[in-house]
Formats: C-alpha cells, sequence, structure tokens
C-alpha cells in the first residue's frame, strides 16, 4: 500500500504574527515584525508598508500616505515558517500637527484585486508626526508675472540638535473637482534651515508666478522641506477660501463683436488681471497691478516656464523624461534654475541655453 501524502495547500494566507512594531526617527522608519508563512505558500517579492490614514484600515484599497517601504522576498517553506524582519529605511512623512491612524500592511505588488492587501495590523494609539511648520497667518499677493508670498513665521519644534532641512514656501492650485493632493505649483521661494526648537519670523519674497491652466483651482499654502530620500516633502499645508479661476482666451469673433460695441464706462478695472484678482482672499491688503507688457521673445525659443510637454521633449537636449519633471518643478527663477530639474546637469543647462527661455 502506497502512502499517501498530504495534500500542499499554497491557498493559505500569511500572516502578521503577535511581534510587530515601528518606530519614526527623522525622515527614518525602524520596523519589526514576524510573518507565519503556511507550508508551499509560493515565494516570491512582497510590500511591506507602513500607513498613516485618516482611520482604522478595513479593507479595500490603503488611502493616506505611505510612510514607508520594504520589499520582503519571501521563500516556500516545506513546513510553518516564521519570516523574521527588522529593518531600517527612508520614511515620508505626512503632515504635521494631525492625528493619524497606523496600519502595517504584507501588499502583494502583483495582485489583481483593488487593494493587493494580504495582510494587516492596525495600532491602537494614533501618532502625531512633528515636523517644521507655519504659525499665525499666511497670504500671497499676485504683480502680473510675479507674486509676494508671506508667512508670519516657521516654527521647527524638533530636538535642539535637530536642524532642518531647507524650507520652501510654496502656492499650489489644486483642480476644484479633483483630489486635494494632485495639483500645480505655481510659485515657490526657498527659505534658510531652522534650527530645532527656533522660529523664524515674517517671511516674504517676491518670486515668479507660474499660471495654471483654464479651469477653477482651490488654492493653499504649503511649507516644504528638503529631504535626501525624497526630495522636497509637505510638512504643513493651508488652504485659502478663495478660488483661481482662469477663463479661455477670447476668439477673434468675440473680440471684434466687443470692439463694435458702445464703449463701456471708464472703470479701471480693465486694467487689472480680473482672472488673477479672484485667486485673492479678501483678507489680502494688497491688489493686483497694471503691467506694461514686454517685447514678445523670439518664437523659435521654448519657454520653460509656460512650454507644453510636447514643446519641451522637442528642445534638441531634452526628451519626454526630461520635459517632464522640467513641468513639476516650475516655476523658475532664471534658466540657470534648470540645475535643480532632476536629471538635468550643468552640461546640459549650457547645451539648451541658446533653445529656450524663460
Amino acid at each position: 500500500m502506497t502512502p499517501q501524502q498530504p495534500e500542499r495547500r499554497s491557498d493559505q494566507p500569511i500572516e502578521i504574527g503577535p511581534r510587530h512594531g515601528y518606530r519614526i526617527e527623522a525622515d527614518h522608519a525602524f520596523i519589526n515584525a514576524e510573518f507565519q508563512v503556511p507550508p508551499y505558500r509560493s515565494g516570491k517579492e512582497w510590500s511591506l508598508e507602513l500607513w498613516a490614514t485618516e482611520q482604522p484600515y478595513q479593507e479595500g484599497p490603503l488611502a493616506g500616505v505611505k510612510v514607508a517601504q520594504l520589499a520582503l522576498d519571501l521563500p516556500t517553506p516545506i513546513g510553518p515558517y516564521v519570516h523574521r524582519v527588522d529593518a531600517r529605511t527612508a520614511a515620508r512623512l505626512p503632515l504635521q500637527g494631525r492625528a493619524y491612524s497606523m496600519v502595517l500592511a504584507l501588499v502583494d505588488p502583483e495582485s489583481d484585486g483593488p487593494a493587493g492587501v494580504c495582510a494587516f495590523a492596525n495600532y491602537p494609539e494614533s501618532q502625531t508626526f512633528s515636523a517644521p511648520h507655519l504659525e499665525g497667518a499666511v497670504s500671497y499677493a499676485i504683480h502680473g508675472p510675479e507674486v509676494v508670498l508671506q508667512a508670519d513665521g516657521i516654527v521647527n519644534p524638533r530636538a535642539i540638535s535637530n536642524l532642518s532641512g531647507t524650507l520652501s514656501l510654496e502656492l499650489w492650485a489644486f483642480p476644484e473637482s479633483g483630489p486635494s493632493t494632485e495639483g500645480l505649483r505655481l510659485a515657490a521661494c526657498e527659505i534658510e534651515r531652522v534650527p530645532g526648537q527656533s522660529r523664524l519670523a515674517a517671511i516674504e519674497s517676491r518670486v515668479a508666478f507660474s499660471e495654471p491652466s483654464v479651469g477653477r483651482f482651490r488654492l493653499a499654502m504649503l511649507l516644504c522641506e528638503w529631504t535626501l530620500a525624497h526630495g522636497y516633502v509637505a510638512r504643513d499645508r493651508r488652504d485659502f477660501a478663495s478660488h483661481y479661476e482662469r477663463s479661455a482666451p477670447e476668439t477673434v469673433g468675440s473680440i471684434q463683436a466687443r470692439s463694435a460695441a458702445p464703449p463701456a464706462p471708464a472703470v479701471t478695472v480693465s486694467a487689472r488681471p480680473a482672472d488673477r484678482l479672484r485667486l485673492m482672499p479678501t483678507a489680502e491688503r494688497e491688489t493686483a497691478e497694471a503691467q506694461v507688457e514686454a517685447p514678445s521673445p523670439s518664437p523659435t525659443l521654448t519657454s520653460i516656464q509656460t512650454g507644453s510637454l510636447d514643446e519641451l521633449a522637442r528642445v534638441k537636449g531634452l526628451n519626454l523624461k526630461l520635459a517632464r519633471e522640467i513641468i513639476k518643478a516650475r516655476p523658475f527663477a532664471s534658466l540657470a534654475d534648470l540645475i535643480r530639474v532632476r536629471g538635468i546637469g550643468q552640461k546640459t543647462v549650457d547645451r539648451i541655453k541658446g533653445l529656450v527661455r524663460l
């Protein structure tokens, strides 16, 4: 009689064991966990992810901020197996000052499901992240192609020895009907690093303004900090009650019809960029100023400030990938500012200077 082999089960789930945890130090996450791997469970690459969410996770896609991620290569055991993880990895911290629910999730990157979450563990205590943040009021005032960004103060609440990364005060536009996290940076000014337990007062800077496309937008002031792992990361955010609305350019017919109509009463509002005036909250002190139109630059040069993806990609020395990075990094103070675009070095800047304009 031939002995029967027990059925090999490969559909049993991987479970997170009772021992697991995390801690955050500056921009790094330390994660430890035990995974109970059933016999003959197919070994492959998994993703261990630490998330900060609004509510404890239950099911479906993970939503919130992915704070840290580790790649796991689990084996295919012939018996019950415990796989231990104790690692340090770069952390991407969410906005400071808010209480988040934390969840550790084992994710299958190749899953066909909407989430791919195979196992998870919610932590009972909420997490508040400490990072440089805005203090007092913030405002902006648009003056033609420039905008004045203002903040009453910036505070770094970390330990005295914890010097912040380079900070950036940024004005962003978010589509009114789109996600609150997918927007366009309109302006930015770089700010000095702030020591821990210190305050930087009265920030005011006049910088280039990059107008968004046609549409209606919600506006927000962001404080971002430079990190080695992720570049600039948002640390604090203030949303304005007003909206920015940019209308489509007038057609030739509408311009002719308007020119043939009787002259309107003398109102100086027409000298101001009306669509930009809608952008400013009523509490702001300054109004937009009329600007003298500068001579048009040579049509053969592509603008790094307003050029489309296709136009930038056609510039000799650039490609589609670099064009996308240029658009992400807008606005620019000068052509030399292209050096901060990911993938562009000084040689590339020198090579394309005669082919592009601000």
